[in-house]
C-alpha cells in the first residue's frame, strides 16, 4: 500500500469516526446535540475536497452502514440531513461553482430527492407523509400546551396561550416545507463557513466567495409580488403553495440583509463582542429579523452597499 493510500484510508477512518460521533450526539441528545447535528456534514465534505470523491463517499457509506445497523430511521435522517449535503456540496465546489451556487444546487437536489422519496413511499404504502408530519407538529404543540398548564397561569392567560399555540400549529402545518428548506440552506451555509476556516489545510481550497457580497437577483422580487396576490383568493391549496414560496423568498432576502449588516460591521470595524450581541438579539427578537429582511428587500432599490456588488458569488 502506497503512503498516499494509507493517508487516504486514515482520513476515511477519521472522517467516519467524527461523523458518527457528531450525528449520534445529535440523535441521542436532540436538544443539546443540535450543534453537532448541524456540522455533521463537515467531516465528509472536508475529506471529499482533500482526498477526492471516493473518500467522501466512503465516509458517508460507512456512517450509513453503522447507523442502519443501530437504527434504520436514524440512518435515513442522516442521509437527508447530512450525507447527501456533504457529497453534493463537495461535488459542486470541486466544479468551481462557488459558495452560493453550490448551496443552491445541493439543497435543490436534496429537496427534489426528498419529495420523490416521500411520493414513492406514499404510493407503495398508502400512507400519507404529509399527514404524519402534521401529526408530529400537533403532538409537539400538545406537549408544549401541557408544559404551560403546569406553569401556574390563570385560566384567561392559559386560554390565550392555548389559542396562540393552536394557531402556531396550524401555520407550521402549512409552511413546514419552506421552513425545512431554509433550515437546510442554513445548515449548508454554516458548514461552508466552517470549511472556510479550514481551507488552509487543503492543497486546492475551493472558491467560496465573500458572503458580504451576496445579492439576490433583481427578478426575485416577483416571487414576493405574485405569491402575495395568490394569497388573496380563498383557495387552501393555492394559499398554502403561495405562502411557502413567499417564506422561502423572504428567507433569501433575510440572507441578503445579513450580508448587508456584515458589510457595515466590516466597514466600521465593529468588535466581535458587539457582533455577538447583535446575533443573539437576532435569534431571540423576531422584530429585528423582520427589519433585517426588509433591509435585504429594499436593497433592490436603495443599494445600501456602494458600489453595487455582483449578483451572487
Amino acid at each position: 500500500m502506497t503512503p498516499e493510500n494509507r493517508e487516504s484510508l486514515r482520513d476515511v477512518f477519521k472522517g467516519s469516526a467524527a461523523t458518527l460521533l457528531l450525528f449520534l450526539a445529535y440523535a441521542v441528545f436532540p436538544l443539546i446535540g443540535t450543534p453537532a447535528g448541524i456540522i455533521a456534514p463537515f467531516p465528509a465534505l472536508f475529506y471529499f475536497l482533500k482526498q477526492g470523491r471516493a473518500a467522501g463517499l466512503a465516509i458517508v457509506l460507512v456512517t450509513l452502514a453503522v447507523l442502519a445497523f443501530a437504527e434504520p430511521t436514524v440512518a435515513l435522517l442522516y442521509l437527508f440531513q447530512a450525507g447527501l449535503l456533504s457529497l453534493l456540496l463537495g461535488e459542486f465546489l470541486r466544479r468551481g461553482k462557488g459558495g452560493v451556487r453550490s448551496i443552491a444546487g445541493a439543497v435543490s437536489l436534496i429537496a427534489l430527492l426528498a419529495i420523490a422519496t416521500m411520493a414513492a413511499y406514499a404510493f407503495v404504502s398508502g400512507f400519507d407523509p404529509d399527514k404524519m408530519i402534521r401529526g408530529g407538529i400537533a403532538a409537539g404543540i400538545a406537549q408544549s400546551s401541557a408544559i404551560y398548564r403546569k406553569g401556574g397561569f390563570s385560566p384567561e392567560e392559559m386560554s390565550a396561550i392555548q389559542e396562540a399555540l393552536k394557531q402556531s400549529g396550524l401555520l407550521m402545518g402549512q409552511v413546514y416545507p419552506a421552513l425545512l428548506l431554509l433550515l437546510m440552506v442554513a445548515f449548508a451555509g454554516l458548514n461552508l463557513s466552517l470549511l472556510r476556516k479550514s481551507a488552509g489545510r487543503l492543497l486546492q481550497p475551493p472558491k467560496l466567495g465573500e458572503f458580504h457580497a451576496y445579492r439576490n437577483s433583481d427578478h426575485l422580487i416577483w416571487l414576493v409580488i405574485i405569491p402575495g396576490f395568490c394569497l388573496l383568493p380563498d383557495h387552501p391549496l393555492l394559499s398554502q403553495g403561495a405562502l411557502n414560496i413567499l417564506i422561502i423568498t423572504l428567507g433569501l432576502y433575510f440572507i441578503q440583509g445579513i450580508a448587508i449588516i456584515i458589510t457595515f460591521f466590516n466597514r466600521f470595524a465593529v468588535s466581535s463582542l458587539m457582533r455577538g450581541i447583535f446575533y443573539v438579539l437576532l435569534a431571540i427578537q423576531p422584530y429585528l429579523a423582520i427589519g433585517v429582511t426588509l433591509l435585504g428587500l429594499f436593497d433592490l432599490w436603495l443599494n445600501f452597499r456602494t458600489p453595487k456588488t455582483g449578483e451572487n458569488l
